[in-house]
């Protein structure tokens, strides 16, 4: 089968999807920038193309959005047994979507996560459903997404669900660490402190680390929290630890997969503060390594993977009191194997074989 996938820019993880699904498909990629402005460069320095890879021509505006005709045309000159967009939000993706419609062509919309706004105005939301509705099928990762494309005007009985995934099933933990490997572990890493809590994203307001620093300012010194990531608020997160002369944060900067997983796997729980995250991968990554994670109630990968421990470690509001219940509740619990047998469940292998029958089924 021949497909062409639009997708906005070439985040490794999707490389990798791509990747996989080339090895059963004919499959064309059209990314739309090189990079997210809010990127480090090292977030792209591993990617292999092992799929045809295109990247449109235009003008950048802003973080990930550009001015070109570039899909559009590409389509015009080519024929595919399907077009997977991803999105709907960039222009790129406006004219070829509107493209599409007026032709009578058929393609999927494929989401990353949604979440509904109704605090929205009229015609956003109206322009909106324009783009959403009316495609052949859809991906959605989870119900909550569901109930977005729903709202706006995707015919509920076309929605496929795969499971997100940025992992492989070989690297899902089949064990804890013995309390040897994870001492020299700690050592080799320099962490200290008897309970160690570790958060990964980048540091911006959305994602709420200044709240979470602000919080463990009465933790005890005992407990130490990792951020790692970079962002436009770590001079006021740096700032404020300073300050308050706070001595359990450690700001660990942009690291690399494998170094962040090192640190998974030291920790005892994975703290995901974000006041809104239309999925949250790194939620399923920090379950690879065994850790349970405490999270805000507005983070789609937190509502529909961990749904036996919703109670105790969703936070619908983040602050001293629901903070300490899920850490003492993370600290007298021994999540480990919840959280790894999740983790299984949403992996890349699970990924590709659920792509390859969406594609099956929905094409048929």
């Amino acid at each position: 089968m021949k497909v062409l996938f639009v997708f906005n820019h070439p985040a490794p993880y999707k490389v990798q999807l791509f990747n996989e699904l080339s090895k059963h498909i004919d499959l064309t990629v059209i990314f739309e920038r090189n990079k997210n402005k809010d990127r480090e460069k090292d977030f792209y320095s591993k990617n292999k193309y092992n799929f045809k890879s295109i990247f449109i021509k235009g003008i950048k505006l802003g973080n990930e959005n550009m001015i070109s005709n570039g899909v559009t045309k590409h389509i015009k000159k080519n024929t595919y047994d399907l077009i997977i967009m991803n999105g709907y939000s960039n222009i790129p993706e406006l004219k070829a979507i509107k493209y599409l419609k007026k032709h009578n062509k058929e393609y999927a919309l494929y989401i990353n996560g949604g979440i509904i706004n109704h605090k929205e105005s009229k015609w956003k939301k109206n322009l909106k459903t324009k783009y959403i509705s009316g495609a052949k099928f859809y991906f959605s990762p989870d119900e909550r997404s569901n109930e977005y494309l729903v709202y706006y005007g995707a015919d509920k009985s076309k929605i496929y669900n795969y499971p997100y995934a940025t992992i492989y099933d070989h690297e899902v933990l089949d064990k804890k660490l013995s309390k040897e490997e994870r001492e020299n572990l700690r050592k080799e890493l320099d962490v200290t402190g008897d309970n160690i809590f570790v958060s990964c994203g980048q540091l911006i307001e959305r994602k709420n680390y200044l709240k979470l620093v602000e919080l463990w300012k009465d933790q005890p010194v005992s407990n130490t929290l990792l951020i790692i990531g970079s962002g436009k608020q770590k001079p006021q997160i740096e700032a404020y630890i300073s300050e308050n002369k706070i001595t359990n944060v450690k700001l660990l900067g942009y690291l690399n997969r494998e170094e962040i997983f090192k640190y998974y796997r030291i920790s005892d729980a994975f703290i995901f503060p974000s006041k809104e995250d239309i999925y949250g991968h790194v939620v399923n990554e920090a379950l690879s390594q065994g850790l349970p994670v405490i999270s805000g109630n507005n983070v789609n990968s937190a509502l529909h993977l961990e749904k036996n421990e919703a109670k105790e470690l969703i936070l619908e509001d983040i602050d001293s009191k629901s903070l300490n219940n899920a850490i003492n509740y993370v600290l007298s619990h021994d999540l480990f194997k919840e959280s790894t047998a999740i983790a299984r469940e949403n992996t890349y292998e699970k990924m590709v074989r659920n792509h390859l029958d969406i594609i099956k089924e929905a094409t048929k």
